[in-house]
């Protein structure tokens, strides 16, 4: 995949569904990439993604992401933004930059986006870049959709 050119990354930390919704709106993005099922039930997308390390829904603690995914896009397409569903890790491990260890992950990432903060990011942090990097592919079409009707996430085109 190729990442030339100027990529500028921010993390925040941020806990309530307010503040990463009002966060959200004052960035004004063109794409916003989520983390978690945006969906319920039983969905190919997960199963198909399962090579990459998805979880099953019947999970609880799946179920409880999927039920603030859904919430937190519901109110950010009630504003018009476009909300996609995506995996993070497929993305970190489809464009090889998985690694167990977050420092090296972030090593890898700071060679090709700027702004990464130089303090060791929370995993949820790393993430959120990694989502930021499909939203980014997604919009230059260079995305493709997993699942069906059920469900749909967008991961890079291999």
């Amino acid at each position: 995949m190729d990442f030339e050119g100027d990529k500028f990354a921010e993390t925040k930390i941020l806990s309530t569904d307010k503040e990463i919704i009002e966060e959200t709106k004052k960035a004004n993005p063109v794409v916003i990439a989520i983390d978690a099922p945006l969906s319920s039930g039983n969905r190919k997308c997960d199963y198909d993604l399962k090579i990459y390390g998805a979880l099953p829904l019947s999970l609880k603690s799946m179920e409880i992401l999927a039920e603030r995914g859904i919430k937190i896009s519901n109110e950010l397409k009630t504003e018009k933004f476009n909300v996609i569903e995506v995996f993070a890790t497929a993305t970190a491990k489809i464009l090889g930059f998985h690694n167990k260890s977050r420092t090296a992950e972030q090593k890898e990432l700071i060679k090709v986006i700027k702004g990464i903060d130089k303090r060791l990011l929370k995993k949820d942090e790393i993430d959120a870049v990694f989502c930021a990097i499909t939203a980014y592919l997604y919009y230059f079409g260079k995305a493709t959709e997993v699942g069906d009707e059920r469900g749909k996430v967008l991961i890079p085109k291999i």
